[in-house]
């Protein structure tokens, strides 16, 4: 391995480094409140293959705009998730409407498109948290910015 693959994985902030463990620390909250937020459909860790949780530098980050949102701003994890669940997936993706029509984040309006059950065909194979909606669209960062370009332009 050389210098600039090794410099690559430093600063890839999608790269699953941290355990469970560090990352309930890095946050400042328990083990037990990473998985409630697992579970809420928050999140998406990445697994290895004896099923243990890896975390991201760019989970962190989204696990701390859960906490600000959490305890600056007043929110629940439901509308955490109901906020999440705004984000247009099927625009971003270009979803035809017959996928439209069979995709549950379409016609749901209380679920993110990586938690539903039945998935438009362009989703249906993939990983979802490394979607461009989970990835790039739903952090604190850009959910704001998207939405508000999304309904001027609507």
């Amino acid at each position: 391995m050389n210098a600039t693959d090794i410099q690559s994985r430093l600063t890839d902030k999608t790269r699953p480094v941290f355990a469970i463990g560090v990352a309930s620390e890095l946050v400042g909250v328990s083990v037990h409140t990473l998985r409630m937020y697992e579970t809420a459909g928050l999140i998406i860790p990445q697994r290895t293959k004896s099923k243990h949780r890896l975390y991201s530098q760019a989970d962190i980050e989204r696990l701390q705009c859960i906490r600000v949102m959490i305890e600056d701003r007043g929110f629940n994890l439901a509308g955490i998730k109901g906020l999440m669940s705004m984000a247009p997936c099927w625009e971003i993706k270009g979803c035809s409407e017959a996928d439209q029509a069979h995709c549950d984040a379409f016609k749901s309006s209380f679920e993110p498109c990586w938690v539903v059950k039945t998935k438009a065909t362009a989703c249906q194979d993939e990983i979802c948290n490394e979607c461009p909606v989970y990835r790039d669209v739903t952090t604190c960062h850009n959910m704001k910015s998207y939405l508000q370009e999304h309904w001027k332009n609507a």
